[in-house]
């Protein structure tokens, strides 16, 4: 296991890729290889991409062996579009649906940002994915830890990074919130971005995007669209029947922002 576990180290450090593995103690070995050739600590995170299973009967193998390879494909996809956000020198590793990056000499604070410049980047990549051989996932999730300031075993530091801390897709409806630093924190945490201000004029293409009287139903605003997806700012950006009619109407893949409802309501005043 040992000299299993120092190749894969050896070849994630010198290619800067990233390398599957099959079980959790692989994970655990690889960090303990880290911090003894290589740092006296180490941050973890662990994100985690789910996609819906496939419809049909399992007694159909071809279409089932098609959808496990279309999410082993999208896996990686979504990997390869975020690795380069982390150091040459941090190792991924991909362990069925979740991805684990391993932070050599980074302690928590570290752990976190790094996080969130991985979930930023991934949430962004999904929702503006065009190639349709790839997956879109239906929830993901997202946490961190790190050794030895918050855990001082390794398995226990993976264990804490499964922990999720951030997440996106099949969640509560959110609860209403007060100013404006919760609309941004409520915003990173389940999953889409926060504009504090909206643009109070568009060009003539944006506006066309959605009917004004539709606007002004789903009290929705359009900021642009790109290929097959349409971004639009939202007071309630977790409503799905809105969404879902939205997209009936567009034709589009819906991106919803976050927006104050107060400022939401100036521009859709403008809006005609």
């Amino acid at each position: 296991m040992r000299r299993e576990v120092e190749t894969l180290s050896t070849i994630a450090r010198l290619t800067g890729a990233y390398s599957s593995v099959r079980t959790v103690q692989e994970v655990v070995e690889v960090m303990r290889a880290v911090i003894e050739m290589r740092a006296e600590r180490c941050a973890l995170v662990a994100i985690t991409v789910h996609f819906a299973p496939e419809k049909r009967r399992r007694r159909f193998y071809a279409t089932s062996r098609r959808h496990e390879v279309s999410v082993e494909r999208s896996l990686h996809y979504f990997l390869e579009g975020i690795r380069p956000l982390v150091r040459c020198t941090d190792l991924v590793l991909l362990l069925h649906d979740t991805y684990y990056f391993i932070l050599p000499g980074a302690n928590r604070q570290g752990g976190r940002i790094v996080l969130e410049r991985l979930w930023d980047a991934l949430l962004w990549r999904v929702h503006n994915v065009s190639d349709l051989e790839i997956l879109r996932p239906c929830r993901m999730s997202a946490g961190y830890s790190s050794f030895p300031d918050v855990c001082n075993e390794l398995a226990q530091c993976v264990v804490a990074a499964r922990e999720a801390q951030l997440a996106f897709g099949e969640l509560e409806r959110a609860q209403p919130v007060g100013g404006e630093e919760d609309l941004s924190g409520l915003a990173r945490k389940l999953g889409v971005p926060y504009l504090s201000s909206l643009p109070r004029s568009l060009p003539a293409r944006v506006r066309g995007l959605i009917d004004p009287r539709l606007a002004q139903e789903l009290r929705c605003y359009p900021l642009g669209r790109a290929r097959d997806v349409l971004t639009v700012a939202m007071s309630d950006p977790w409503d799905r029947q809105v969404l879902d009619r939205l997209s009936r109407e567009t034709g589009l893949h819906i991106f919803p922002v976050l927006t104050p409802p107060q400022e939401l309501q100036t521009v859709l005043e403008q809006f005609v």
